[in-house]
């Protein structure tokens, strides 16, 4: 068998040539793509950089300073610019509004340089597959560096608008002694309730200087509240909030719906119905209300559930809903629904115990929202505030505020509350009570001392008057806690609530309290 000829000589330089000619196509198609893929990585790296390469000089240098100026910038903030300032500076809205239109400007101005390094990279010179690549690293790698940029920008409109929505335009408060004291209530105004009636009402007292905070609770069955001096609700009612009809329309609590029937009496930027709980509550402690904070409770589980949930050490058995069901002793992680149960349920307690848990539910509620916690949870936890919260706090007041927050977040909250013995609900001592108040903002007193009454004697047993503030309803016909599907409803009537709660910590195991220490947190429960 022979062997197969080989090319002729003509025929065998041809195959050589287009041999040749084939691996320079190969070369110079991967150079091509070589190329194509730097500058696009170039221009991620160094957003400018690809249009200085190709020849692109003008274009080029300005996009590559201010790339370089932002980043520089950005990092002399980051190195010299204190966390509470920074903080405080997030809720200017004229500087939230003037980031957003930088970060979207950054997010296009930095896309529409990768897709010009993929127009200088000369798409049409490559082959189908190379082409397909580029297009799909340069459409992914666009993505990728504008996402941040477009994230930014939707968390700068968040808070925009939750500024804006929220907080008014207003005067601010000039502090008192050096404190600032802002009125905290948690408003119901559900299905079969008449009116706005705040259902918790505690004052944080804040000192301007080091951020210590102290909570004042009162109970929202409080009668005879006073108004201060030479306004027109104490001349209307010189002798304290009451009058013929029903007592249940003279409690404390039902000053917003008063305020908002008698407008005539409540002036103020607040509108009547705060301002008749800010002047109430004014009155009867002896301090200034400088702002308040309402609180709708049927929307406080979004807020908690927002931030991802609170953690209680709870240290008694607490009946949950109406099907048997209970919160077990031990350390719990409750998300909104069951915190809000469990701040509100009256059942086998009073409104004293809730008062107490109520208290630890802020506390924890203060430790859970740290600055990474509130900003993984930013989006959904404007949202929840917009919706539920309602204060007379100025925006222009609120880098202040912040920068308060951020003092008083690790510091121990020292607390009193106003409950049997210490005080009768139904006729209470208004000279005790602002002597307290006092002796507690003025740390001359400890709040372990601050919980026993003056004497053996008056409000020491919990009843005053007819006897009817020892039961804790102080007359209060309406079911407070009541409300068809609300966590908050309870199956029972508010009795048995002449015991006064605990007012020590309890210990780090649920152990017995330790009478000596300050009060801080209820020994119903204790925050982690």
């Amino acid at each position: 068998m022979g062997t197969p000829a080989r090319p002729s000589g003509p025929r065998r330089a041809a195959t050589q040539r287009r041999t040749t000619a084939a691996l320079r196509a190969e070369r110079a198609e991967a150079r091509r793509f070589r190329r194509s893929l730097t500058l696009v990585g170039l221009s991620v790296v160094a957003p400018g950089s690809a249009q200085f390469i190709a020849g692109h000089r003008k274009t080029g240098k300005i996009a590559l300073a201010v790339a370089g100026g932002l980043v520089t910038l950005a990092a002399l903030i980051a190195w010299l610019v204190p966390m509470q300032d920074l903080a405080g500076l997030a809720v200017k809205p004229w500087l939230l509004t003037g980031f957003k239109i930088i970060a979207f400007g950054m997010a296009i101005a930095w896309a529409a340089l990768i897709v010009d390094a993929w127009r200088l990279g000369h798409p049409p010179g490559l082959n189908q597959k190379h082409r397909l690549i580029m297009v799909g690293a340069t459409i992914a790698l666009a993505g990728l560096v504008s996402t941040p940029f477009v994230v930014a920008a939707r968390y700068a409109t968040a808070a925009h608008d939750a500024v804006v929505e929220m907080f008014p335009s207003g005067e601010v408060a000039a502090a008192s002694d050096g404190r600032l004291n802002i009125l905290l209530l948690g408003v119901d105004a559900g299905d079969g309730r008449v009116g706005v009636r705040p259902d918790s009402i505690n004052l944080v007292s804040v000192d301007v200087r080091t951020g210590e905070p102290s909570m004042i609770s009162l109970p929202r069955n409080l009668e005879k509240a006073r108004f201060p001096p030479g306004s027109p609700a104490d001349d209307e009612f010189p002798r304290g909030f009451d009058g013929d009809g029903d007592r249940s329309d003279y409690l404390l609590n039902a000053t917003w719906t008063y305020g908002e029937e008698h407008p005539e009496l409540f002036d103020g930027a607040s509108g009547p119905g705060p301002t008749a709980v800010k002047q109430a509550v004014e009155g009867t402690l002896g301090i200034p209300v400088h702002y308040y904070v309402a609180v709708d409770l049927d929307g406080f589980r979004d807020i908690i559930d927002a931030i991802g949930g609170v953690t209680l050490r709870v240290n008694e058995e607490l009946p949950i809903g109406d099907k048997g069901r209970v919160l077990e002793p031990g350390l719990q992680e409750l998300d909104g629904y069951h915190a809000l149960w469990y701040a509100r349920s009256r059942e086998g307690s009073s409104d004293y115990d809730r008062m107490a848990r109520q208290r630890c539910v802020i506390g924890a509620l203060m430790r859970e929202a740290d600055p990474p916690t509130l900003l993984a949870n930013f989006l959904d936890l404007a949202e929840a505030s917009k919706s539920m919260i309602t204060t007379d706090i100025p925006r222009e007041d609120l880098s202040n505020l912040v920068d308060l927050a951020l003092k008083a977040k690790d510091a121990e909250i020292t607390a009193l509350q106003f409950v049997p013995p210490l005080i009768a609900p139904a006729d209470p001592d208004f000279d005790l009570i602002a002597e307290r108040t006092s002796d507690l903002l003025n740390g001359d007193i400890d709040v372990a001392s601050a919980a026993q009454p003056a004497d053996d004697s008056g409000a020491a047993d919990g009843s005053g008057g007819d006897g009817s503030g020892g039961d804790g309803s102080g007359g209060d016909a309406e079911d407070d806690a009541s409300g068809e599907g609300d966590p908050a409803a309870d199956d029972g009537d508010d009795d048995s609530v002449g015991e006064a709660p605990a007012y020590d910590e309890a210990g780090e195991d649920g152990d017995a309290p330790n009478a000596s220490e300050p009060v801080e947190v209820s020994s119903a429960c204790s925050y982690e």
